[in-house]
């Protein structure tokens, strides 16, 4: 039950009281199933494309960061002339991962040559010179 309160034009310093009858509230319905389960594709739509996102984020980032160096050098693949070094690697070790049939010694003598000097920092590209 409600009750409203207003000034009476004659009396201003009186109030009265007027009541009301029950108030009305809307009437809460059940939803239908069908909007339960759509919903419920909606958000396994939503999880499953954002583990996609992920997931594919995750390929492209390891992939840059932590892929072989050395596999477009590998028979059948693209020639590639520069080589990211990682850490640990050292010029002979890269000359003999190239060339492991030959002798690595005129290899790392041009790839020194070309790279200006004979410290290596991980990260940073190393240019190969082209098969002699």
């Amino acid at each position: 039950m409600a009750a409203v309160a207003h000034a009476s034009p004659a009396h201003v310093g009186r109030l009265a009281l007027v009541r009301t009858g029950p108030v009305a509230r809307p009437a809460q319905t059940a939803l239908p199933v069908t909007v339960y389960r759509r919903r419920q594709l909606v958000a396994l739509l939503f999880v499953v494309s954002v583990l996609a996102v992920v997931v594919l984020a995750a390929q492209g980032l390891l992939g840059t960061l932590g892929g072989d160096p050395l596999a477009s050098r590998r028979p059948g693949g693209p020639s590639a002339s520069v080589y990211v070094v990682q850490p640990g690697d050292t010029f002979w070790g890269i000359a003999s991962r190239l060339r492991p049939d030959e002798d690595p010694r005129p290899l790392v003598t041009r790839m020194v040559a070309t790279h200006g000097s004979p410290v290596l920092v991980a990260g940073e590209r190393l240019a190969l010179p082209a098969a002699a």
